[in-house]
């Protein structure tokens, strides 16, 4: 009757020790899936604060647009263009002019 208890006792450790084995494995993948999403939210986050910040310098250039004063110099810089009755001016390089193909 002892070696059929201690046998059973054996087994039920070893079932407890299995069942406890496999709530572990599943708590640390749960545990795992909840770090994976925290990072991913503070990266959607991280990315949103980005997005606010385009938006308002965005919006500042859109308000600066309708000023005439930054639209020519805007045409003057990005663009090099002219006025009228101006003397267009180029500032020519030398090095670069020298290394160029002709």
């Amino acid at each position: 009757m002892q070696k059929g208890k201690r046998r059973n006792n054996k087994l039920f450790t070893m079932l407890l020790a299995v069942v406890v084995l496999s709530c572990l494995v599943i708590i640390g993948r749960q545990e795992y899936e909840i770090y994976r999403l925290k990072q991913e939210k503070e990266a959607t986050e991280n990315r949103i604060e980005a997005l606010h910040a385009d938006k308002a310098k965005l919006e500042l250039e859109r308000k600066m647009l309708d000023d005439p004063k930054y639209l020519e110099k805007l045409a003057r810089e990005e663009y090099n263009m002219v006025g009228k009755n101006e003397v267009p001016l180029f500032i020519v390089d030398e090095k670069k002019a020298a290394q160029e193909p002709k």
